[in-house]
Order: structure tokens, then C-alpha cells, then sequence
């Protein structure tokens, strides 16, 4: 079974090709701001808004306990 990739035309081995493909994802992804994209539900509750969003929940389960 032949390659899908020739690397007679390029000069290059694919594993070359597949590391430089992920080095360029990788410092995409970290270099990139994203924060125009916006956020679902469910990625906010991760973050810190998550955690005053447990928070709030938990007084309010422990105040109705106590009542």
C-alpha cells in the first residue's frame, strides 16, 4: 500500500511535516486570544463565576437546613 503523502515532491519526511503541524497548533492555541469567542453556560460555571455561582448555592442550601 502506497503513502498518501510523497515526500519526493517536497524533500520532506511526513514525520517533519506532523511535528511542525503541531508546533503550529500548539503556539496558535497560547499565542491566540480567544476571548472574543463567547461563553456557554456551562464553561462559565467552570470558571470563577462557577465558583461564586457553588458558593451562593451552598449559603442558600445551608439557610434553608437551618430553618
Amino acid at each position: 500500500m502506497h503513502p498518501v503523502f510523497h515526500s519526493e515532491f517536497i524533500g520532506l519526511d511526513w514525520p517533519i511535516l506532523l511535528i511542525g503541524h503541531l508546533i503550529m497548533f500548539w503556539s496558535l492555541t497560547f499565542r491566540l486570544d480567544w476571548s472574543w469567542i463567547p461563553l456557554t453556560e456551562h464553561e462559565k460555571l467552570c470558571g470563577s463565576q462557577g465558583d461564586q455561582y457553588r458558593a451562593q448555592v451552598s449559603s442558600l442550601e445551608k439557610t434553608f437546613q437551618n430553618s
